[in-house]
């Protein structure tokens, strides 16, 4: 067996286990979301309001917000989260070379093109109500447009893509179960990426934002404090933000690490990322999706201002750059087997 076989092989295997493995179910009850209009308010200690979020919040949830202050969560009563400041979060330092190095050198270990970025939907009804006219859409809501944007914004910089669509409903606490074979079945695909696009549902107030002059919504980063890549994931959450804050000023949300692991122990790479929420109209969510890939291309180590067509046009760019490389050193070839044989023949 060769060893190119051997390796797809053992990943073939680690993914089954792991897949076969699933969620225990407190991890599953605790990817729940209220669905019934109410939602967590997160409470500093000066009782000042850090953040509100439909997800479910346990104690030991931490929030590091869009001005990295990290928090914990240490108590909750009813709908309020009381939390305690933990410090200043240390972020990466954004540097082109600095992502190139690291980032990307493990990106490539996956695939030595280009990064691919599987974008999927573990609750794919989930809907706009401003311009869905609805919450939520069996069969496809709002929020598969979102996706939909993101996968254009980053197939423009030259990013491969794949946007599965796959249903995962109902909306239930068994969801991220379903959800699970989707991005399994894109690992295999050889995805060096997962991002599961949301949306959250609380006011609209708490995502609208402004960025160099648009209205868009903001773009929060979950990441799952109970998966075995926490750190790595985390790690990549951070940078992206650190982007998103040099690249576009009040586009972040923060960071929330919930209890639970949203499929995040497959990968060292994956975020789930809550776009705007169900109150906000869907185009500024589009436009706040938009940035956020602005901001994820040079993460993956591409140069986001250099790439302005679709990956197909350059790759057929390529291909007759490539195909005109060869022509001539045909014809070059050829010239010179035409004056070696001019000279053997004058000298017979």
């Amino acid at each position: 067996m060769s060893k190119k076989w051997l390796v797809k092989l053992l990943v073939i295997t680690i993914l089954t286990t792991v897949l076969s493995a699933g969620p225990n179910v407190k991890t599953v009850l605790a990817e729940t979301e209220r669905t019934d209009g109410s939602y967590f308010t997160l409470i500093g200690e000066k009782g000042q309001v850090l953040d509100c979020t439909a997800l479910t919040v346990s104690v030991g949830d931490e929030y590091i917000t869009p001005s990295n202050d990290r928090y914990k969560v240490t108590r909750i009563v009813g709908n309020k989260a009381y939390c305690e400041y933990v410090g200043k979060e240390k972020m990466p330092e954004f540097n082109n070379n600095t992502v190139k190095s690291s980032v990307l050198s493990v990106l490539t270990a996956f695939n030595k093109k280009r990064p691919l970025v599987a974008i999927y939907h573990t609750h794919n009804d989930e809907a706009f109500v401003p311009s869905d006219g609805t919450e939520s859409r069996r069969g496809g809501g709002g929020i598969i447009d979102v996706g939909e944007t993101l996968r254009k914004k980053l197939e423009a910089m030259g990013v491969r893509v794949i946007h599965d669509t796959t249903s995962h409903e109902p909306h239930d606490a068994n969801a991220y179960y379903r959800s699970r074979r989707t991005a399994v079945k894109l690992l295999k695909k050889g995805a060096s990426l997962l991002v599961d696009v949301h949306r959250d549902s609380v006011p609209p107030d708490v995502y609208r934002t402004t960025v160099k002059g648009n209205d868009v919504t903001k773009v929060k980063l979950v990441i799952g404090r109970q998966n075995a890549n926490i750190n790595s994931n985390l790690e990549f959450a951070k940078r992206l933000k650190a982007q998103m804050d040099q690249a576009a000023p009040g586009l972040s949300g923060g960071i929330f690490l919930g209890k639970g692991n949203y499929n995040q122990d497959l990968t060292p790479r994956a975020v789930l990322v809550e776009v705007g929420a169900d109150s906000n109209r869907k185009t500024e969510a589009e436009k706040g999706v938009a940035l956020f890939a602005q901001s994820l291309a040079p993460v993956l180590g591409i140069d986001a201002k250099a790439a302005e067509k679709p990956l197909l046009n350059q790759e057929k760019g390529q291909r007759k750059s490539d195909w005109t490389t060869v022509l001539w050193v045909v014809v070059a070839a050829g010239i010179i087997y035409a004056g070696y044989v001019y000279l053997n023949r004058n000298r017979a």
